[in-house]
């Protein structure tokens, strides 16, 4: 049951059709994964604070570098130096104090136990960490919402492969090769940082329709796109594959 300072703080939410209190209460209940604490991290993190999901922690190895600072918009100048998911956590607490927020300092890699989380936030900039993100989330039947960002372009996607067979992972539609990849990581091809926002707010608010909405169709099985230089937003129905090396089994 909300307190009266629930009722207070998040009095916007709870008015809202089809969300009311019982929504909120859903999402005091609810354990949600952030992996990376930068561009896409920062945003989720404080909205997904702001908002009230009760418990969240914060996986980033990475500490703050002046070069950060267009677009992980928790970091400042004189937190240089600091560790991202540390700093990022303590920004978090300064919009709600109510929740439950800790930092972990270390890589995210396939001996990280999620089992205990309701909602997984791929916020990485890597290949190596998304798919293993997407194998841990497969595995254990955990929902994963992905954002990725790049120069002005971004893409945020669902993902319920361990829930239902029928929709497909993340390997499903980048699967591993051989070959070399283009550069995808904004340390290398560059980043706008209003891009970054954008694809993490599209990530909480997926994430708050996934955890509190009575009766909500899902995105999973969706790609959306987003170009900022044109200013459109696509959305595709993807295919599973019926070979993945992750969900076919």
């Amino acid at each position: 049951m909300l307190s009266e300072d629930d009722l207070i703080r998040y009095a916007r939410q709870v008015i809202i059709p089809n969300f009311n209190e019982e929504g909120q209460e859903k999402l005091l209940g609810t354990k949600c994964l952030i992996i990376g604490a930068g561009g896409l991290g920062c945003p989720v993190a404080l909205y997904a604070s702001a908002a009230g999901f009760g418990y969240i922690e914060i996986y980033d190895d990475d500490n703050i570098d002046l070069t950060n600072l267009n677009r992980q918009i928790a970091h400042k100048n004189n937190t240089i130096g600091y560790n991202k998911a540390e700093n990022l956590v303590k920004e978090c607490l300064k919009i709600n104090p109510n929740i439950i927020i800790k930092s972990n300092k270390k890589k995210f890699d396939r001996s990280c136990d999620i089992s205990n989380f309701d909602l997984i936030f791929d916020c990485s900039d890597n290949p190596e960490a998304k798919y293993t993100i997407n194998f841990l989330s497969h595995l254990s039947k955990k929902t994963l919402i992905s954002g990725s960002a790049v120069q002005m372009e971004g893409q945020m996607a669902v993902w319920k492969s361990g829930l239902n067979k029928d929709y497909p992972c993340y390997e499903c539609i980048f699967p591993k090769t051989i070959e070399i990849a283009p550069i995808t990581n904004c340390r290398e091809a560059g980043i706008i940082g209003p891009i970054t926002g954008l694809i993490g707010s599209m990530q909480v608010n997926e994430g708050i329709k996934e955890m509190a909405l009575e009766n909500y169709d899902s995105r999973a099985g969706y790609l959306f796109l987003y170009d900022g230089l044109a200013q459109s937003l696509d959305k595709i129905k993807l295919t599973k594959n019926k070979k993945c090396p992750v969900c076919s089994r």
